[in-house]
């Protein structure tokens, strides 16, 4: 890839979906599947961009691990890296930087300020869900230490908010779960803090009324739906949640009840 590619892409506009995994992400990037974007030559059962996974893994792996933030010279090498990619995806499928164009892999949520910082043309759609329901649902990679992800990102999530990682193993699953969604939702916000280029969706609105969340989508996306593009359809069955224990929910609150209340949750939501 030339410097002249390199430049382009990184004056591109792509649509890039964060969110924590298992959250709800992939109606989202169905949704914005529909809307035309491209998403990618390889799309797993979760509407991940798969083709991204080596990219994303290996930088965030790397950053989550380090003893000090990247420099500049290492920003920058993260940065060419992630223009290599959306040359070698946009290439194989035909395409160039003119695509209208986007991926979705939840862990982007863990570098989104070096992918913001790589695309700063780039609009981001975050979806976020209510932290209680989230963390008594099934554990995602991040919030687990069995893969090289979960063993890098879940250490990340302790320290970040000053827990000692030598709990994870006596902490359960929710525990877990919980240090994970404040992690990367406190990333988010840092990132973006008000920004323009974000357009966040609550998982529960999306649920309760898909057609005005689909609305506000596609407005934020300025862009034109194709003839025929599908509605956001909600699969009542996901949008159901996990049974709530009040203890459990209690122990979540505690540790991630302050940035959820910035988000308009309550506990009483999900004890109601």
């Amino acid at each position: 890839m030339t410097q002249t590619d390199a430049e382009a892409l990184g004056k591109t506009r792509p649509v890039i979906m964060l969110g924590r995994g298992g959250g709800g992400t992939r109606l989202l990037s169905e949704f914005v599947a529909g809307q035309g974007v491209f998403l990618g030559n390889k799309l797993n059962k979760s509407f991940d961009s798969v083709e991204w996974v080596d990219t994303i893994y290996d930088i965030a792996i790397d950053v989550l691990t380090a003893d000090a933030r990247p420099d500049v010279a290492k920003r920058a090498s993260y940065s060419r890296r992630l223009h290599e990619t959306a040359a070698q995806v946009l290439s194989h499928a035909g395409l160039d930087h003119t695509a209208y164009w986007g991926w979705k892999l939840p862990e982007t949520t863990l570098i989104c300020d070096l992918v913001k910082a790589a695309f700063p043309q780039a609009q981001f759609l975050h979806l976020v869900r209510h932290p209680v329901s989230a963390s008594l649902r099934r554990t995602h990679m991040t919030s687990r230490m069995n893969n090289p992800m979960g063993a890098a990102a879940l250490p990340a999530a302790y320290v970040h908010a000053g827990r000692d990682p030598a709990q994870i193993d006596t902490d359960d699953t929710t525990v877990h779960n919980a240090y994970s969604w404040l992690h990367q939702t406190d990333l988010m916000v840092q990132t973006f803090d008000g920004d323009a280029a974000l357009h966040t969706i609550q998982f529960e609105q999306m649920c309760a009324n898909s057609a005005q969340t689909a609305s506000a989508l596609a407005g934020f996306l300025h862009r034109e739906a194709p003839t025929g593009a599908p509605t956001l359809a909600v699969d009542a069955a996901r949008a159901s949640g996990a049974q709530i224990d009040a203890d459990q929910a209690r122990r979540v609150w505690d540790i991630c009840g302050p940035r959820a209340a910035s988000f308009g949750y309550t506990l009483a939501q999900v004890l109601d």
